[in-house]
């Protein structure tokens, strides 16, 4: 290749790599993580075509059921927070406009996972008595054994007492 022929392409390689560069950034053709600290937590999620995918908030402690449902609820706060943020003040910058619209949109539209993982309570005396009557008729629906269908008898009758009881 002579030099005149080298030095065209390269030049053509560097405008076609900065086209690319600008378009793939002006229309977030790809996927972008983001992780940013709000309240101590670090919330992680991913947006692409200006779009945050809600599958991805806080995905990196899903495992965790607790943890997950407190990270998703700040993330939703942060959303928000972003949009209000990105509000205030007129901008000529079309990415600041891009970004408001993204955040804004996902603080309306974004559903936390909300849990509460806790002890079960106590069964009252009545509901014990109730699950050990629907024991005794599963297993006296299999079977003809006398002493089955008698214990079956006693436990309902004694539920059924303790229900009128009340």
């Amino acid at each position: 290749m002579d030099p005149i022929s080298y030095v065209f392409s390269a030049y053509l390689n560097a405008v076609q790599t900065g086209v690319e560069t600008h378009f793939s950034e002006s229309r977030n053709i790809h996927v972008t993580p983001v992780e940013i600290v709000y309240e101590g937590e670090t919330i992680a999620f991913q947006h692409q075509i200006w779009r945050i995918r809600d599958q991805s908030v806080c995905g990196n402690v899903r495992q965790d059921l607790q943890r997950f449902s407190k990270c998703t609820v700040k993330a939703k706060r942060l959303f928000g927070a972003l949009c209000s943020e990105l509000s205030q003040g007129a901008s000529q910058d079309p990415k600041r406009a891009r970004l408001r619209t993204m955040y804004c949109n996902a603080s309306m539209s974004f559903k936390p996972t909300i849990a509460s993982v806790g002890l079960a309570t106590k069964t009252n005396e009545l509901d014990s008595a109730r699950q050990a009557c629907n024991a005794a008729t599963i297993a006296a629906m299999g079977s003809r054994e006398p002493a089955v269908l008698r214990k079956k008898k006693e436990l309902c009758e004694a539920y059924e007492a303790m229900k009128a009881a009340r």
